[in-house]
C-alpha cells in the first residue's frame, strides 16, 4: 500500500507539472515609455533656493524633469549622476553603485524636490539628502531614490553647448553642471604621452590642463577611479567634451570617458610632440662630457625613472624643492626644483629643455630657460636595497675626477662596523670610520638630529653617497632607519 501511494503522488504531481507553463514573461521594455508628469519648476529655479553658504531644505513640492549627461560606467562619477535640463545642470548624489544601469547617459528623468537638499562641493552645487555636521550632503538613501527620481525614456540625445575657454573662465552659472563642447583643445605639453590620472592610491584624482590656439587654458580633472585612467593623453587637436564645473574660484571640466577626446588633428602652429625616450639615471649620467671641468648641458627628448631615495620631511635636505633619484641601473642624481615628493616615491620626470650641470661637485638635474621641470608620482612605498661598500671604495669612487664615471654618487650606500667621532650628537659633520678609510657623515643642524646622542660603539649606517664641493660625504635620512 505504501508503494501504491508513492506511486500515485508521483502520477499526480507529473500530471500537475505538465500543465505548468514553461516559458516565462520577459520584463516589459520600459525604454520607451514616459509616465509624462507633471512638471511645474526648471532646474535653474530649483538651484536659486540654494543660499550659497548652507544646505538649503527643498520644501516645496517641486517636481523637474531632466537628462542624464554623465553616469558611474567609467568610474569618473561615484554614486552620483549629472543632470541637465535646458536651463541648467546639477549633480545628484544617489546612495548606489552601477547607477549607469538605471541611469544611463541620454535617460530622461522626473525628481521630486521636496525634502532633498541644496549643497556645493567647491562651490559646485549638488542636489542630495540630509547635510552631515561639517554641511556636507549625505547620498539619497537607495530605498527612497524611487521616490524622489522617477525613469522615463531613454536614448535621448544630447546635444553639448559649443563655448570657447574664454568663456568658461568666468565661471558662468548658466552653463555650470551642463554637458560643453570645446571644438578646437589640446592638452599642453607637459602632459601629453602621460597617463590621463595617477593611481587612486596616490591621488583621487588628477588635474590635466588644456589649451586653444588664443593661448587660453584650462583645468580637465581626471579621476583616479576611472577605468580608462592609464590610457595616454593624446598629443594632437580637436574637439573635447565634457562636463562644466567648478572647484571653488577655479573653472574645471569634468571628463566622463575617452569617448569625450578627439584630438587627431594638428597641433597649434603645426607642432608635433613625440614621445620622450626612457632612458636609465646611467644612461643620463653618460651624457655628461669626458672631462672634470663644469658644462650645462640642455637635455633633449628624454624621460628617466626611479625611486625617490632622500627625505626632505625627516629634515636631512635642505630644500624642499630637491631630492635624490636612483633607478634599477644602480645609479642615482640629484634633481632640483620639484617639490612635493616623499622618500620612497616612484616617478618619472621629463627632461627635454631642462639642463644637466654639475653644483657643488655632483652632478644635477635643473629646470631649464623656458623648460618645464616637474615628476609624475607613479606609487609610494617603494623601498632601495643599498650597496655594501667599504669607506675606501666609496671615497675612491666619488674622488673620481669624471663626474658621469661615479658609480656611487646620489646612490644608497652602506657602511658596515664604523666608529663616530665628533659633537656626540648626529648634527653637523661627524667623522666615520671603518678601518679602511674616514668620510664625513653630514646631518642637518635641526631636531630630531641635534637632540640625538650618537653610539659609542660600532654600528652599520646607510646613507646616500655625496661628493660637496671636494669632500666625499654620506646623508643619512633617518637615524632610526639608517643607523644600526
Amino acid at each position: 500500500m505504501i508503494l501504491l501511494g508513492a506511486l500515485s503522488i508521483s502520477i499526480l504531481t507529473i500530471a500537475f507539472t505538465s500543465c505548468v507553463k514553461q516559458k516565462f514573461d520577459s520584463p516589459p521594455d520600459l525604454s520607451t515609455y514616459d509616465p509624462n508628469l507633471t512638471v511645474n519648476a526648471t532646474l535653474k529655479q530649483v538651484k536659486s533656493l540654494y543660499n550659497g553658504s548652507t544646505p538649503t531644505l527643498i520644501d516645496s513640492d517641486y517636481t523637474i524633469a531632466a537628462y542624464v549627461i554623465a553616469d558611474d560606467r567609467s568610474g569618473s562619477f561615484y554614486k552620483q549622476i549629472v543632470v541637465q535640463d535646458s536651463t541648467a545642470g546639477i549633480v545628484v548624489l544617489l546612495g548606489r553603485s552601477g547607477l549607469y544601469t538605471d541611469y544611463p547617459i541620454g535617460r530622461k528623468l522626473y525628481i521630486h524636490c521636496k525634502g532633498l537638499y541644496l549643497g556645493a562641493y567647491g562651490k559646485f552645487m549638488q542636489l542630495g539628502y540630509t547635510p552631515d555636521n561639517t554641511n556636507a550632503l549625505s547620498d539619497i538613501p537607495a530605498a527612497v531614490i524611487g521616490k524622489h527620481v522617477v525613469k522615463a525614456n531613454t536614448g535621448n540625445t544630447l546635444v553639448p553647448i559649443k563655448v570657447n575657454i574664454a568663456d568658461l573662465k568666468s565661471l558662468n552659472p548658466d552653463l555650470m553642471g551642463r554637458l560643453i563642447q570645446i571644438d578646437s583643445a589640446e592638452f599642453v605639453a607637459n602632459d601629453v604621452n602621460q597617463p590621463y590620472a595617477q593611481d587612486p592610491n596616490i591621488a583621487s584624482g588628477t588635474d590635466r590642463t588644456i589649451e586653444d590656439c588664443a593661448g587660453d587654458n584650462m583645468v580637465v580633472r581626471m579621476s583616479g577611479y576611472a577605468n580608462f585612467r592609464n590610457e595616454l593623453i593624446p598629443a594632437g587637436k580637436g574637439p573635447i567634451t565634457a562636463v562644466f564645473s567648478r572647484y571653488n574660484s577655479t573653472a574645471q571640466l569634468l571628463i566622463r570617458d575617452t569617448f569625450d577626446i578627439h584630438m587627431n588633428n594638428t597641433r597649434c602652429g603645426g607642432v608635433i610632440i613625440t614621445p620622450p625616450v626612457d632612458i636609465t639615471i646611467d644612461s643620463l649620467r653618460k651624457m655628461y662630457p669626458d672631462t672634470s671641468s663644469t658644462q650645462n648641458i640642455v637635455l633633449g627628448n628624454q624621460m628617466i625613472h626611479g625611486t625617490v631615495i632622500s627625505s626632505y620631511a625627516d629634515s636631512n635636505i635642505s630644500q624642499a624643492t630637491s631630492f635624490y633619484l636612483q633607478d634599477e641601473s644602480g645609479r642615482g642624481i640629484n634633481v632640483y626644483g620639484i617639490s612635493g615628493l616623499a622618500l620612497g616615491d616612484s616617478v618619472t620626470i621629463k627632461l627635454s629643455g631642462n639642463l644637466l650641470i654639475v653644483y657643488n661637485g655632483a652632478l644635477e638635474v635643473k629646470k631649464g630657460t623656458g623648460a618645464t621641470l616637474a615628476a609624475t608620482k607613479i606609487s609610494g612605498g617603494k623601498t632601495v636595497s643599498p650597496v655594501m661598500l667599504s669607506i675606501a671604495d666609496l671615497n675612491a669612487d666619488l674622488n673620481n675626477p669624471l663626474f658621469k664615471a661615479r658609480k656611487y654618487e646620489s646612490v644608497l650606500v652602506k657602511l658596515s662596523a664604523v666608529t663616530i667621532t665628533g659633537s656626540g650628537f648626529f648634527a653637523g659633520n661627524n667623522t666615520l670610520n671603518d678601518g679602511t678609510g674616514t668620510i664625513i657623515m653630514y646631518t642637518r643642524n635641526t631636531i630630531p638630529f641635534t637632540t640625538t646622542p650618537t653610539p659609542t660603539t660600532p654600528v652599520n649606517i646607510t646613507g646616500i653617497g655625496i661628493k660637496y664641493k671636494t669632500t666625499p660625504e654620506i646623508y643619512i635620512r633617518k637615524v632610526s632607519l639608517d643607523v644600526q
